[in-house]
């Protein structure tokens, strides 16, 4: 079914990139809250705690430091906040890749996950000198992509493709995970050596 849902997400968002642009609605499941993507899987036979277990092993293999990505801990919630280059913008026909903040929450009950990825702003971007003249820094959270959209809530397909460049991305994350928990792979300590 899974699978299915996807292959009719990815016909639709073709659909919409063989016209000249692209939609909001497209990008945002629930605009309002920046929420991109959010799924809910079933994972039969692990408790919350063992789901806990495998989700911190797979953000521990999966971010350059762990630490500092998991933003937030609970028995019902893990909170990563990571940085994605997955998104461009096109200037003068060169594409310019934009970091990006991305924040993946993971709510856990036994046997069931869900996961939902937003958009959570702009990284850093310092100031810059493009032949004379210097273009300022713009500060961390400054923009979400809807800045990217005109008023009647839609962009041009060259930069609507950075969009859905980034939204395949967080699909393709939680889809990571998912095949990660369900994986049989047990990640040994050093006593197990």
């Amino acid at each position: 079914m899974k699978k299915l849902l996807l292959g009719a997400l990815l016909l639709l968002s073709t659909s919409l990139f063989s016209q000249s642009f692209y939609h909001i609605d497209s990008l945002y499941q629930d605009k309002t809250n920046y929420l991109i993507y959010n799924t809910v899987e079933s994972i039969d036979s692990l408790t919350q705690d063992q789901l806990i277990t495998k989700i911190k092993n797979w953000g521990g293999t999966n971010f350059v430091n762990m630490s500092e990505v998991l933003v937030s801990e609970t028995k019902e919630q893990l909170v990563f906040n990571y940085i994605t280059s997955s998104f461009y913008i096109k200037i003068l026909g060169m594409k310019n890749n934009l970091d990006w903040y991305i924040r993946l929450v993971v709510q856990v009950k036994d046997q069931k996950i869900k996961i939902s990825l937003y958009d959570d702003g702009n990284a850093f971007r310092p100031g810059t000198y493009a032949g004379n003249t210097y273009i300022k820094a713009v500060p961390a959270r400054q923009n979400k992509f809807e800045d990217y959209f005109k008023k009647d809530g839609t962009i041009g397909k060259a930069n609507g493709e950075g969009l859905k460049n980034t939204r395949t991305s967080c699909i393709l994350k939680a889809d990571d995970l998912i095949n990660s928990i369900k994986s049989n792979t047990i990640y040994k300590t050093d006593k197990d050596w």
